[in-house]
Parts: structure tokens; C-alpha cells; sequence
């Protein structure tokens, strides 16, 4: 009672050791059954927003790593523009980006003041 654990938080964690064992298939499918607004707490929805981009960016699905990396920036922006992982991820994102996204990765990493 009055913490963050629950449901949805178990699946957070699900999300993370999957991407830490290398299958983002398993980080994806988990983040999707994940209700963020039943997560109480910015952080951790920045965390596990954090992990399925990564998660995506390792399926090669760069749109939609840096789509879901934008929203976790709206719901806590102060969380995303001051994490060395998120600068990381972004830089990664720019390495590899099709060139279809990566003019918008780069305002993106610019806005962030992310240099390549």
C-alpha cells in the first residue's frame, strides 16, 4: 500500500531483464501489456519507456524507438534530458538511423543538446 509496486511494475522489471538478456522481442512484448498510466510515479514510466525504445532500437525499429524516447521526454522531461543513458540511446539512434528518421533524430538529439 502507497508504494509503486504492483502489476504493472512487475512488468516493468520484465521489460528491463529481457533487454538485459538481449531479446527485445520479450522487452516489447511485455512493454506492451504494460498500463503506464496505472504506474504512479514519472520515473518509473521514463524508465520503462527508456527500456522499450532501446528495446526497439535493438529490433532495428527506429521510428519507433525514437517515438516512444520523445514520450517518455513529455511525461518527465526532466528525467530524460539528464540521464547519460538517454543521451546514449539517442547517439545510438543517430548511428543507425534509415535516412527517412534522421533528420528528425538529429533535431531531436539537438533539442536534448545530444551531439552525434
Amino acid at each position: 500500500m502507497w508504494t509503486a509496486f504492483g502489476p504493472s511494475n512487475v512488468l516493468c522489471h520484465r521489460v528491463s531483464i529481457a533487454l538485459s538478456l538481449g531479446d527485445a522481442g520479450t522487452a516489447i512484448e511485455n512493454a506492451r501489456r504494460i498500463d503506464i498510466n496505472a504506474l504512479p510515479i514519472n520515473e518509473r514510466k521514463a524508465t520503462v519507456l527508456l527500456d522499450t525504445s532501446r528495446a526497439f532500437l535493438a529490433w532495428g525499429k527506429h521510428d519507433r524507438a525514437l517515438y516512444i524516447l520523445r514520450a517518455a521526454g513529455d511525461i518527465a522531461p526532466e528525467e530524460i534530458t539528464s540521464r547519460p543513458a538517454t543521451h546514449r540511446l539517442v547517439r545510438d539512434i543517430l548511428a543507425t538511423a534509415p535516412i527517412s528518421i534522421r533528420r528528425e533524430a538529429r533535431e531531436y538529439a539537438e533539442s536534448l543538446g545530444v551531439s552525434a
